[in-house]
């Protein structure tokens, strides 16, 4: 239940190089990066939390179900942001492609810790499962920024963007394994 959280938190890190990603690949203008951060940062997760509880309760019946076809659903969209001919689209196609994939994305985070519930802990360890499943859960923050950077860094342009989205598919096929 865990590694659910981490591969989501993983694939979460990279969605903070979208807006560089926007800027220089699309030419993101300097008025439409406040919006879109605004966009991404309150309207996605405002709608996002909601939306994921009500999918993985309602339709899915299961927070690890829903998890898993979020996973799906990341390394489809991911796969799509890799082959794309970005330097033929305009930047409002760039925008579309992020914001869809970061709704997916904060949907998932919405239930990412609701597969603790699913699997029958205790309730005289619930605590001390949640802080273990916390620390492996938040512990890409330790390493993901610094690994999409780095790799940024020695690939500047396109190619460093393509292979950090070809990570974050690696993680969430790993969170789909797993979930």
């Amino acid at each position: 239940a865990a590694f659910n959280t981490f591969f989501v938190y993983a694939i979460y890190c990279g969605i903070t190089y979208f807006i560089p990603f926007l800027k220089d690949i699309y030419a993101l203008p300097v008025a439409l990066v406040g919006a879109y951060g605004i966009i991404t940062q309150y309207g996605l997760k405002m709608i996002g939390g909601p939306v994921g509880g009500y999918l993985a309760d309602k339709k899915f019946h299961s927070p690890s179900r829903y998890i898993r076809v979020g996973f799906l659903i990341c390394i489809v969209l991911l796969s799509i942001m890799v082959i794309a001919p970005h330097k033929s689209l305009n930047v409002y196609t760039g925008m579309a492609m992020t914001l869809l994939f970061g709704a997916v994305l904060f949907s998932m985070r919405a239930v990412f810790f609701a597969p603790m519930g699913e699997i029958n802990i205790s309730d005289d360890i619930t605590g001390a499962a949640m802080s273990i499943g916390s620390f492996i859960g938040y512990a890409p923050g330790m390493f993901c920024y610094s690994l999409y950077g780095s790799v940024l860094d020695k690939n500047p342009g396109l190619s460093g963007y393509r292979v950090v989205f070809m990570m974050m598919i690696g993680f969430a096929v790993l969170g789909f394994i797993v979930s």
